[in-house]
């Protein structure tokens, strides 16, 4: 009994110490300090010669790093101050020579990778956004029309605060484009490839949607009677793009609390797109191909919606909780059209048209709940409206930070 009481207060004593050493460090004792790097510097040591090292001497070796870890744990100042010579005359400056500093500094980062890694995987995923259908709660990838690029001060400045790109693009020759396409990049990235019938290519940061109404707004996109677009071809010397081209906002989505907890209505959370058909419309094609989508959780399993725009109505009321009912005010910088159900007629096949009524599936034996997502941008957002519930199993988590940019969206994420 004496024995397992001692070990309590020693596991104790040794988690005060641990956090003491992490959180304080900068007002500990000297020698304290110099104990803790001498202390982690002979078990490296230890670790990266182990095969140089006789069993012998590896066993003696660790004998004496357990010695100094109880000195230091029972802050024992003047044994930690003769161990701090013993040892290093005894291991350090004799029998092994320090691993050269490029090694210690690749072995950190593979450390700090696989942390980074292990979190992605379990905890906490990084997310890009890349395009507006959650604006103005959210930015994705905004496209300003500028007239001249600015000094390499200014460019490096919004580079840094506001994720921002300059692009100042013009056409050699006299040229059409034919085709566009989005493609992912470094994993977080989305950049559109614009095609022209010379044969050449540009590569712009920005996805195809926003290029599109970009191109659109200075007259070289437009659309004939059938809905579809069609290209203005540009002349020799022309601009093609000169903006500066804002990044989405980098989000964190929780990956643990839905292990606690249920999903709460009015929160914004991340899913996968598997088992859904997000081919959408013609307008909104640019946010097909995400694998990964977030949006407003609007209504819970059991729950009946229909939009009365600019209300949301859940369960024959209008929905009260906050996020939503940002978007049913319609006041700036929301949209004024609030929520709106979509026309049967122009969207065939739509989950939530003009005057329907759903029901959301509840969780029972062998069917998993049903969760509507709608984006408050929802004149540009491809969400439930379109292609119906989002299942339980395509739920990460909520969305709870905003890493990136540093714009007035940085923190947490209601």
């Amino acid at each position: 009994m004496h024995k397992f009481v001692t070990g309590i207060l020693f596991f104790l004593l040794a988690v005060l110490n641990g956090i003491a050493d992490s959180l304080l460090a900068w007002v500990l004792p000297r020698w304290r300090r110099t104990g803790n790097e001498l202390a982690a510097r002979l078990s490296h040591t230890l670790h990266h010669f182990k095969p140089e090292i006789a069993p012998e001497r590896r066993k003696a070796m660790q004998t004496d790093i357990d010695r100094l870890h109880k000195a230091l744990l029972l802050w024992r100042r003047g044994e930690v101050q003769h161990l701090d010579t013993e040892l290093r005359e005894k291991y350090l400056e004799t029998s092994f020579q320090r691993p050269p500093s490029w090694v210690e500094s690749l072995e950190s980062i593979v450390v700090v990778l696989v942390v980074l890694l292990g979190l992605r995987a379990y905890y906490i995923q990084p997310f890009r956004i890349p395009t507006n259908s959650m604006w103005p709660s959210l930015n994705g990838i905004v496209v300003h029309a500028v007239d001249e690029i600015p000094s390499l001060p200014r460019r490096a400045w919004d580079k840094i605060t506001l994720g921002s790109t300059y692009v100042d693009v013009k056409a050699d020759r006299k040229k059409r484009l034919l085709h566009w396409r989005d493609e992912r990049y470094a994993l977080l990235f989305t950049r559109t490839i614009l095609e022209f019938d010379d044969g050449s290519q540009v590569e712009l940061p920005a996805s195809s949607g926003t290029v599109l109404q970009y191109l659109r707004e200075r007259g070289k996109i437009a659309q004939d009677s059938s809905g579809a677009l069609f290209a203005i071809p540009f002349d020799a010397g022309e601009t093609i793009m000169r903006a500066r081209i804002d990044a989405g906002d980098m989000v964190l989505a929780d990956r643990v609390s839905y292990q606690f907890r249920l999903p709460k209505r009015g929160e914004t959370f991340v899913f996968d797109t598997r088992g859904i058909n997000t081919s959408g419309s013609r307008q909104l094609r640019d946010q097909a191909a995400a694998t990964h989508y977030i949006k407003r959780l609007c209504a819970l399993p059991g729950d009946s919606v229909s939009i009365r725009s600019p209300l949301l109505f859940v369960n024959e009321r209008p929905a009260t909780e906050v996020g939503i009912a940002r978007v049913e005010a319609a006041l700036p910088p929301y949209r004024p059209e609030g929520y709106h159900a979509l026309s049967p007629v122009r969207v065939p096949g739509a989950f939530l048209t003009i005057g329907s009524r759903v029901q959301l599936a509840r969780p029972v034996q062998h069917f998993l709940g049903e969760y509507l997502a709608l984006g408050d941008n929802t004149t540009n957002s491809l969400d439930s409206r379109y292609w119906g519930p989002v299942r339980q199993f395509n739920v990460l988590g909520p969305a709870c930070f905003t890493l990136w940019p540093f714009t007035s969206h940085w923190g947490s994420i209601d």
